[in-house]
């Protein structure tokens, strides 16, 4: 009975870890870890190549919010090019602009072709970033919707970590290498997407309703709630570590936990989310992060302040496969492909109103008020995940 059993768990296993690498999810994880790659790489070292060249902060930072509003006003377009040439090219057509493009940033020092070259910067992202969207919850099966969104979000996650560190080196010898080898390793996920991802029938929904935000409002506000969070961790939160007095060191070892916390925590609560549910987990980590984030906003000491930055890593970087997670679940096929635009939109939009509204909240009222609209936001998220658990439970 005991081998029966036993070899009864090694062939659920075995078709777990089959099912996690079936067709078009190895070059999705892929696509994944290369989009987390070109946003490390090219993002900060955009804006330092530009603080070389004596740009005020001010021009810099409305040049990385036209990258983000650019991904969100892409994103209908997108659908009609998905439309029109599938899955595969849409991703190779993102790829090929994006590895083209950036390149030529260093090459130049004229502000407005600064900002045309991260607008086209900004499109191409959407191009990728949707179809990509798009295809993990079409390849994916129901009962593991969610860790595969989680093993999607680990990859990006690893390829944003490691950016900064190969480019920070490259950067010191020159800036046009930097550049030129994040276009090559873009460039590379064309032959990721020709040689590794088969062609997947989309079928589209004519256009975005009022009925599909009303449908997909939790999923969406997760991805906003995430976005807007996210951007002012990487924009703003080191200006008010420098304002307390950190080092640098210092600041880099808070940001290093931040990104391990989510590393470590995401793929093993997906899981739990297939199992358990997934609208639990989405309560348990937003719990977790609206404590952590009061914690980081009232707590000065050395030693919590790294603690507190772990724990809001791993509580908050779940939430963005595990919204989603809930996009694939709540959607017919026909209308993932709108669906997955309408979240990166909405993600999009977080991670350009976050560090302006965040900026603005800590000029006005003090440095220790960056985390107000952060709480607020997840604390609006709480509430809404608590209204429909209880709906969810009282319709069974």
């Amino acid at each position: 009975m005991q081998n029966k059993s036993s070899i009864s768990s090694r062939i659920k296993s075995f078709s777990v870890t089959q099912s996690l690498l079936s067709q078009g999810l190895p070059a999705l994880y892929s696509v994944a870890f290369l989009s987390g790659l070109s946003l490390g790489l090219f993002n900060p070292f955009i804006s330092m190549f530009m603080t070389q060249h004596g740009i005020d902060d001010v021009w810099i930072g409305a040049n990385a919010t036209v990258y983000f509003l650019a991904i969100g006003l892409g994103t209908p377009f997108v659908i009609k090019v998905l439309r029109q040439i599938g899955l595969r090219r849409t991703l190779i057509l993102g790829f090929a602009i994006m590895g083209s493009i950036a390149p030529l940033f260093p090459l130049t020092t004229q502000l407005p072709l600064w900002f045309l070259i991260r607008a086209i910067m900004g499109i191409a992202s959407s191009f990728y970033l949707v179809s990509g969207q798009t295809g993990l919850n079409s390849f994916c099966q129901e009962k593991n919707r969610a860790i595969v969104s989680g093993i999607y979000s680990v990859t990006f996650s690893f390829g944003f970590a490691l950016s900064p560190v190969l480019g920070s080196i490259l950067f010191k010898v020159s800036p046009q290498i930097t550049f030129c080898l994040g276009g090559i390793l873009i460039l590379s996920g064309i032959l990721v997407v020709w040689f590794w991802m088969p062609e997947k029938l989309i079928v589209f929904q004519p256009s975005i309703n009022t009925q599909l935000f009303a449908r997909l409002k939790l999923p969406l506000q997760g991805a906003f709630s995430y976005g807007f969070s996210i951007a002012t961790f990487i924009a703003i939160y080191p200006v008010y570590l420098l304002r307390q007095n950190y080092a640098i060191a210092q600041i880099g070892y808070i940001f290093s936990l931040f990104v391990i916390g989510g590393l470590l925590a995401t793929v093993p609560l997906t899981h739990l989310a297939d199992r358990l549910g997934r609208l639990k987990i989405i309560l348990f980590c937003t719990c977790l992060v609206v404590i952590s984030i009061i914690g980081l906003a009232v707590n000065t000491n050395a030693i919590a302040i790294p603690i507190l930055a772990f724990i809001t890593g791993a509580s908050m970087s779940p939430i963005f496969p595990l919204s989603l997670a809930l996009i694939g679940e709540k959607l017919p096929f026909n209308e993932l492909s709108s669906g997955s635009a309408l979240f990166t939109a909405t993600y999009s939009a977080g991670c350009t109103t976050g560090p302006l509204l965040s900026a603005i909240t800590m000029s006005v009222f003090g440095g220790s008020y960056l985390f107000l609209l952060m709480l607020l936001i997840f604390v609006f998220f709480l509430f809404n995940s608590i209204k429909q658990y209880r709906h969810s439970y009282l319709a069974l």
